[in-house]
Parts: C-alpha cells; structure tokens; sequence
C-alpha cells in the first residue's frame, strides 16, 4: 500500500509561509537569493514561537514578534535589522499574495529580456527571503557574477528602511566616500546646531 502524501499547509498559517518563497523562487517572480533571503528571515523569526507551524500569520503582532526575536538572538545589531527589514517585507507581500494570489506579484527585482536579446533590470512587486541555515546578512540581487552587486538594507529611521546596491569588493576607501557624499545630500536638521 502506498503512503499517502502530506496535505498541502494551511494557507496563511506559518507553515504555508515559509515555503511560499521557494515556490517565488521556481516560478521567477523573484531572483532565488531573494526569495532564499526571505525565506530564512521568515523561518527564523516565526520558530521563536512552539507552535509556529499552525499560526496565523494574518493577525501576528509583528512589532512584538521582533522585539521577542531580537531579544533571544545572539546576532548582531545589523544582521537583527535586516532580518527585520525582510521579515516585514516578505510579510507585506505574502499577505497580499492572500488577498489576490491570482495577480500578485511579488516586489522586487526581476530580469527580462528586451527584443534586441539584451537583458534589462525590471522592479517587479513583491518580496522573497532565504532559506534556512543560510548566514544573516545582505543577498546578491545580480542574476549573473559579472555585475558583483549585493544590496545592503540600511535602517534609515525606526519605521523606514533603504537599500544601499553596492560591489562586493567595496573598498575602505570607497566607503568613506560614500560616507562623505551622504553627508552632502542630507537636509540638516532644523533643531541641530550643526556638525
């Protein structure tokens, strides 16, 4: 007699959101370090709970989620705010997969080719993570080794986060100029006195 397969997880529960990354992935809707980056923040964040597997993901408290998250974690600061950052964002766009699975498309950046057969970098909408086991930290958006891009979510304010594309190999030296030229296009704030 044949073992029967496991039933599909419950939509919108713990254990249907975790492998909807993977399953970002196999279609394209998102580059696979993307989708594995999500996928693991995911898996991580929600296996702080016993029980993990049947929650509903639809009412999670994320902001207590986090803070519980951050409090049992020995990473470190940056590796907590982007696991965060693609937490939040791999939520957003799974429950609007919820909502309207059948035209969401996750955000994020996808390759499409142009007529001539030259490719182009296109924003698609949605969000992927990464899979277990794989280290914290920033994921290569670049779909070929040639471009050696890795974006970097940088926390700008509490509730805003920013990506920073930058070479793999960044130099020191190329840091502090990045360093000066954030600081000749930030607004000053009105309230300071000035460096």
């Amino acid at each position: 007699m044949q073992e029967q397969p496991p039933p599909a997880p419950q939509p919108g529960t713990g254990l249907a959101f975790v492998p909807h990354w993977d399953w970002v992935a196999e279609k394209g809707l998102l580059p696979p370090a993307t989708a594995r980056a999500y996928r693991a923040a995911v898996s991580q964040i929600l296996k702080i709970d016993d029980g993990w597997e049947d929650r509903e993901v639809q009412g999670l408290d994320v902001d207590a989620h986090v803070s519980r998250f951050r409090d049992l974690s020995s990473l470190s600061p940056t590796s907590l705010s982007t696991y965060e950052s693609r937490f939040r964002s791999a939520l957003a766009s799974y429950l609007g997969y919820l909502e309207n699975s059948a035209s969401h498309r996750p955000r994020g950046r996808r390759s499409t080719s142009r007529g001539d057969g030259k490719r182009l970098k296109a924003k698609g909408r949605g969000e992927p993570e990464a899979g277990p086991g794989e280290a914290a930290g920033p994921t290569s958006e670049a779909p070929t080794p040639a471009a050696r891009l890795v974006v970097y979510p940088f926390p700008v304010r509490q509730d805003l986060f920013a990506e920073l594309k930058l070479p793999a190999d960044l130099s020191l030296d190329e840091a502090l100029w990045l360093g000066r030229f954030l600081e000749a296009v930030a607004r000053s704030d009105p309230g300071s006195s000035g460096a």
